[in-house]
């Protein structure tokens, strides 16, 4: 059934207004829930696990109920669903085999449909159809036999996502001769395509095209999972914190504050977007009946931001207790829209 992006709904209205309405157009039309996921991670930038629950119009409370309902002998709370939806990331949970087959029921899907976006190695074998003419073509090994193939080259490329050429062009690499350097094959493709994009004919046909979104230009406003690792002398060890944090985003700049938690910590983050990397400052006072005992600390972090906007990563830098400069991980996921409900999911969480 066709998920056609011309079908999609106008912006006015609140994100989760809009799933709805979409979801039901596209359910209306004969689309099954597999095919409308798979629209919704592409337009939301969200993995699958997640593309099911939003299709359902369900929060990750609302999913943990109807699977206490169905199985209440084995119960979850919307914490199992997030970790869930996190992994692969470092942050989140693998879900068992068994997991993945109870949600696959829960979501009226397949287990392959929930991992749909996840590694595919398919590219390793020899007669995959994906190392095939797209990759030749694509990469302007060789030029189309006509106006109608290329055109056809072109509309591919435009269809598939930069995860599918990255691993088509990949592929194609993995066969190349060692001696020819795969890197250096690499700059030059990047290259020629600068140069492609410079050409007079290209630029006058894109003047009025618009701009594509960069990085920054993603609204990443939310509710993230946040995630650092740190060394405590102390306690001779890599320990990890978690807190749910409330992102804002004005312009260029992004504050974030943690949602409060169980252990009255205060966590807050300043940021200037460029491009694809989010740099600032952060600051955190300490849990007062924790081991640091309300203690604050502060410094700076820097977060490369993914294509999606849905994910970053980065490291911070700071003083420690014994005015020794230390740097770890930081890593955040994005979760859900900050809306006053979804802020009070989340409260006291950590």
């Amino acid at each position: 059934m066709s998920t056609n992006p011309a079908v999609r709904p106008s912006a006015g209205g609140s994100m989760r207004q809009e799933r709805r309405q979409w979801a039901a157009e596209l359910r209306g039309q004969g689309s099954t829930w597999a095919e409308i996921a798979d629209a919704f991670a592409d337009r939301y930038g969200v993995n699958r696990r997640v593309a099911f629950r939003l299709v359902r119009d369900w929060s990750q409370r609302d999913a943990a109920d109807r699977w206490n309902h169905r199985w209440p002998a084995d119960p979850k709370t919307f914490k199992n669903f997030s970790y869930w939806e996190q992994w692969p990331a470092s942050s989140g949970y693998a879900p068992s085999l068994d997991v993945l087959s109870r949600l696959a029921e829960l979501y009226d899907c397949s287990i392959a449909d929930l991992v749909a976006d996840c590694a595919d190695f398919r590219s390793a074998d020899p007669n995959h159809h994906a190392t095939s003419q797209l990759a030749n073509l694509a990469v302007g090994l060789a030029p189309p036999a006509d106006e109608d193939a290329g055109r056809r080259v072109a509309d591919e490329v435009e269809n598939t996502s930069p995860e599918v050429l990255g691993r088509t062009v990949a592929a194609w690499l993995s066969k190349a001769d060692p001696r020819l350097g795969r890197r250096s094959l690499l700059t030059k493709l990047s290259a020629a395509l600068a140069f492609a994009a410079a050409t007079p004919t290209v630029a006058a046909a894109a003047a009025d095209e618009p701009t594509p979104m960069s990085a920054n230009q993603h609204d990443l406003s939310g509710i993230w999972h946040s995630r650092y690792m740190y060394y405590s002398s102390g306690r001779q060890g890599e320990l990890a914190c978690e807190h749910y944090i409330v992102l804002r985003q004005r312009g260029d700049q992004l504050v974030g504050e943690n949602v409060p938690a169980r252990n009255d910590s205060l966590v807050r983050l300043d940021l200037t977007l460029r491009g694809t990397v989010a740099t600032g400052t952060w600051s955190e006072r300490t849990s007062t009946d924790g081991y640091y005992h309300g203690r604050e600390y502060h410094g700076a972090i820097q977060l490369v931001i993914d294509p999606m906007g849905k994910a970053m990563t980065g490291r911070w830098v700071g003083v420690d207790r014994q005015f020794t400069v230390g740097s770890n991980v930081w890593e955040l996921q994005w979760i859900d829209t900050a809306s006053a409900t979804t802020q009070r999911e989340y409260r006291n969480l950590v």
